[in-house]
C-alpha cells in the first residue's frame, strides 16, 4: 500500500523538481533580453513575480506537459531549468535567464553566456555555455536543453567564454547538476534533483579540482564567510533517519541525537502534522505510514579548509517530515 501512496506523492514531487533548482530555497533574479530584470519566488502552487516597475503579481501554477507554467490570465511565466519566458497580455514574450543571484552570499562574478554550434559542444548538438568569471578561475556550465548540465568545468580566469577540452577541468560528479557560485577558492555546485526534501550540494577546491564535501541543504545558506582560507558554512542540513519519530518517539530520538551528535536533552520536533496528510489519504494504512522513517532538518555549522572539515550542530529548531 505504501508503494501505491508513494506513486501519487511522486507525481506531485516531479512537478516541483522541474522548477529551477533554487526555486525551493529563495527568490531568483532573472536577467531578460530586453534589459529588464525579474525576481521570482516559486512554490508548488504559485509564483510571486516582482516585475520591472517594482510591483508584485501572483501567478497560479498551471498544468504543463513539461517544465513549468504559471499564469493569472494577464501575466504568464513558462520555462524549464534556468530559462523562462515572461509575457504580459498580448505582448510578445521576453526570454529571461537565471542571473546567478540567489542568496547574495557568493562572491560577485562576471557572467557571460554564448551559444555553441554542434561542432563546439562535443555532443553533436547545439548548446549554451555559461561562464562565471572570478579573479582566479572561471566556472563553466554546458547546457544542451536537458535537465542537469551536460558538463561542469573549472577553468582559467583568462580567455574567452568557450570550451577548452585541453585546459578545462571537467567535474566528474554524478550528483552535480548545475554550477552555483564560489567563495574565495571554493566552488559550489548543486544537484539537479532534490533528495528527501533537501538539495544536494558539493564544494570543490578550484585550485586542485578536489571535492571537499557533499551534503544536503534545506533552503538556502544562512551564512557563508571566509577568513583566510577557512570557509564557514551555516545552513539547515537534511538528515534521513533510519527510524520514525512518530512511531517510536523515545528510541528514535535517542538514535537521532547520537547519530547527529546532539546533546541528550535536545528537543525533538512533533512529527504528527507532517505525517497527517498521508494518514488522511490512506486511513487504513495509518500504522504503516506512522512507521515511515523520519527526515530531520536541523541547523549546522561546518568549517572547511583545504586540510579538512569540522562539523557541529548548532542551536535552532528541528523540523520533521516522513521520508519519500
Amino acid at each position: 500500500m505504501r508503494e501505491t501512496f508513494h506513486a501519487g506523492l511522486a507525481l506531485a514531487a516531479t512537478a516541483l523538481f522541474l522548477l529551477p533548482a533554487e526555486s525551493r530555497a529563495a527568490d531568483i533574479k532573472y536577467a531578460c533580453e530586453d534589459g529588464t530584470t525579474l525576481t521570482v519566488a516559486f512554490s508548488e502552487a504559485q509564483a510571486e513575480v516582482t516585475i520591472p516597475d517594482g510591483s508584485k503579481v501572483s501567478l497560479p501554477q498551471q498544468p504543463a506537459a513539461s517544465g513549468f507554467w504559471y499564469s493569472n490570465g494577464r501575466y504568464e511565466l513558462r520555462g524549464k531549468g534556468e530559462e523562462l519566458q515572461f509575457a504580459i497580455g498580448r505582448m510578445a514574450p521576453v526570454t529571461c535567464r537565471n542571473a546567478g543571484e540567489v542568496t547574495g552570499q557568493f562572491d560577485r562574478a562576471t557572467r557571460a553566456e554564448v551559444e555553441l554550434a554542434e561542432k563546439d559542444t562535443g555532443f553533436d548538438m547545439k548548446g549554451k555555455l555559461t561562464c562565471l568569471r572570478y579573479p582566479n578561475f572561471t566556472l563553466k556550465e554546458l547546457d544542451l536543453g536537458e535537465k542537469g548540465a551536460a558538463g561542469l568545468y573549472i577553468a582559467s580566469s583568462e580567455g574567452p567564454c568557450q570550451l577548452n577540452p585541453t585546459l578545462d577541468r571537467k567535474i566528474e560528479d554524478d550528483t552535480a547538476g548545475y554550477l552555483w557560485g564560489a567563495v574565495g577558492p571554493y566552488a559550489f555546485f548543486r544537484g539537479a534533483d532534490g533528495l528527501n526534501g533537501g538539495l544536494p550540494f558539493m564544494v570543490y577546491d578550484a585550485r586542485t579540482g578536489e571535492r571537499l564535501l557533499q551534503d544536503l541543504i534545506a533552503g538556502e545558506f544562512a551564512a557563508l564567510s571566509l577568513v583566510g582560507e577557512e570557509l564557514t558554512l551555516r545552513y539547515r542540513r537534511t538528515f534521513a533517519a533510519s527510524c520514525s519519530l512518530l512511531a517510536a518517539p523515545e528510541s528514535c530520538a535517542a538514535t537521532i541525537r547520537q547519530e547527529l551528535g546532539l546533546v541528550a536533552d535536545r528537543p525533538m520536533p512533533d512529527c504528527r502534522a507532517a505525517y497527517q496528510p498521508a494518514i488522511d489519504a490512506e486511513a487504513d494504512a495509518a500504522k504503516e505510514i506512522e512507521a515511515w522513517p523520519s527526515v530531520i532538518d536541523y541547523p549546522v555549522e561546518r568549517k572547511l579548509s583545504a586540510s579538512g572539515t569540522s562539523f557541529v550542530a548548532v542551536d535552532g529548531d528541528l523540523t520533521c517530515r516522513p521520508s519519500m
